[in-house]
């Protein structure tokens, strides 16, 4: 039941995303030049696959406490996380306007959303809310890097 729980998390990741690069919504490849504190390209789907996994078990937690909508939080944070290619590279494209300004703003938005998801499931079940806290812990991190990326474009 737990894989099941999971599973559901990485049909929403693959899901969401497959239509993406048919929309011409693609990440470009890592050219080596990343500020020092950012990762290798391949590690940020890696990264989040085991948020989702994370995602997952908290969801089938939620669901032994019987059914009260609290996984429905869950799932929603989950497709915000996924859209991540449209609401950066697709708004980028429909506007003339830089991914990384769309992608600060789509941070704070998971941050903000996934702490108050956390807050919602703690009294719930506690186990689930440590469980998603980590997507507000990465979200940060890669917030810093997103605004790493925008002062060097600024200043280049």
């Amino acid at each position: 039941m737990l894989l099941l729980h999971i599973a559901l998390f990485y049909l929403i990741l693959v899901g969401v995303n497959l239509p993406a690069p048919f929309l011409g919504l693609k990440f470009d490849q890592d050219d080596g030049h990343r500020l020092w504190y950012a990762p290798p390209g391949f590690l940020i789907p890696v990264a989040w696959f085991v948020l989702f996994t994370l995602l997952g078990v908290a969801h089938y937690r939620l669901g032994l406490e019987g059914p009260d909508g609290a996984q429905g939080w869950l799932v929603a944070l989950a497709v915000l996380c996924a859209s991540y290619a449209y609401y950066t590279l697709g708004l980028e494209k429909l506007t003339g306007v830089s991914a990384l300004w769309y992608g600060l703003w789509g941070n704070f938005t998971v941050i903000a959303f996934a702490t108050l998801v956390v807050t919602v499931l703690l009294p719930v079940n506690a186990v689930a809310a440590y469980l998603t806290a980590p997507v507000i812990v990465w979200t940060a991190y890669a917030t810093a890097i997103v605004g790493g990326e925008l002062h060097r474009a600024e200043h280049h």
